[in-house]
């Protein structure tokens, strides 16, 4: 099986008007997810279209994963509730059989692909630096194609679905197609992205800490050292670490100035290591907001994968609780959709003053640093 729904064998049925503790609480689960996710998305896609600067590709992406996980709060959760209401029938008739869960499929596909898009968009502008940017007509292909790839994906899974015993159930040609399909979603959906994003990531880091240590070089090659020039006092005296730029990736080693813990000065640097030390400072912070959201992507998803997996190809259907894991499991996907734009806000400081301008929020802006 491959939807992201129980398949109408909800154990969290209602019986009669009434509805149990446990319901409720999944209910007020979607609610909040649902509401955190639409004002957070929507809030992404404005700050960055309301914002020239933000305008670069790596955003237009940020907003393709913002309409993928609006998607699947506007279009997953409000028909799952209906769903598990109205389990074990299938209220919503032929067309939406083929539709509706091929599509959630389809949101999930497109927010991993996108997320391989963006690692390679940053590998390209950090690793290749030379080369050009992407124009505004490739980025629009980059979008294109995650879509078409994903429906790609999606459509044998669409064409398997029919209304069966009144309600909506896959049935494939033979069950080693289901097992296939299972298998290749996993794959094309879940292993491959990251496969991709872990590896470009890991290529970045090692550009990044190329840099460092380059710029660790210089400064030792050019005698520069924590000691800075106080014109206040006309005498030369050691900044508090908390006033100078660090970059504590690279480990302390007395013997090789290569590897000690970079400190830069505000001031007596060239102008030119000035600039790299903002580009790298500016990269560093970009990649630490990325990797979190692949991060949290990856364990969002692992149990709703783990579940499918363990269902064509373990013995899920005898375990009488499956059903409730299978719920946890479409819980974290949802929770995926709504966390991102709270990671913008945590981790990017452009992020935030966006949202605070379109919240009309008239709170003391923090100090202001690099993003």
């Amino acid at each position: 099986m491959a939807n992201l729904t129980d398949s109408g064998n909800s154990v969290l049925n209602t019986t009669g008007s009434h509805f149990t503790w446990l319901q409720i609480t999944e209910y007020t689960i979607f609610t909040v997810i649902f509401l955190a996710s639409v004002i957070g998305n929507v809030l992404v896609c404005l700050v960055i279209f309301k914002t020239p600067r933000m305008r670069t590709t790596r955003n237009y992406l940020l907003v393709n994963l913002a309409v993928s996980d609006l998607t699947v709060s506007l279009l997953c959760i409000p028909f799952d509730v209906v769903l598990k209401i109205t389990d074990p029938h299938w209220p919503l008739g032929d067309v939406m059989c083929n539709i509706l869960w091929p599509a959630m499929t389809l949101v999930t596909n497109c927010s991993s692909a996108t997320l391989a898009a963006i690692s390679l968009d940053r590998y390209r502008a950090i690793v290749h630096p030379w080369k050009a940017r992407f124009t505004s007509l490739q980025t629009a292909a980059i979008i294109i194609s995650t879509w078409s790839l994903s429906f790609i994906l999606v459509l044998p899974y669409a064409l398997a679905l029919k209304i069966q015993d009144g309600y909506c159930d896959e049935d494939w040609p033979h069950p080693a197609a289901a097992k296939a399909y299972t298998m290749g979603l996993f794959i094309f959906q879940y292993a491959l992205p990251l496969l991709i994003i872990t590896f470009a990531y890991i290529m970045v880091a090692k550009k990044l800490r190329h840099q460092a240590a380059r710029i660790a070089r210089n400064r030792h090659a050019n005698g520069i050292s924590a000691a800075v020039y106080s014109p206040e006092r006309n005498r030369y005296q050691l900044q508090a670490a908390s006033e100078v730029f660090s970059v504590s990736t690279l480990s302390m080693d007395r013997k090789d100035p290569v590897k000690q813990e970079l400190v830069l000065p505000r001031v007596g640097l060239p102008l030119s290591d000035k600039k790299e030390v903002k580009r790298l400072e500016h990269n560093t912070k970009i990649m630490k907001m990325l990797v979190t959201v692949v991060l949290l992507y990856a364990i969002c998803l692992l149990p709703n994968q783990v579940v499918w997996l363990w269902y064509e190809f373990g013995t899920a259907q005898n375990w009488p609780h499956f059903y409730k894991l299978l719920t946890f499991g479409n819980i974290m996907v949802y929770v995926n959709s709504c966390v991102n734009p709270l990671l913008y806000a945590g981790l990017n400081e452009e992020f935030r003053k966006g949202f605070r301008r379109f919240l009309n929020c008239n709170c003391k802006s923090p100090a202001k640093t690099l993003v």
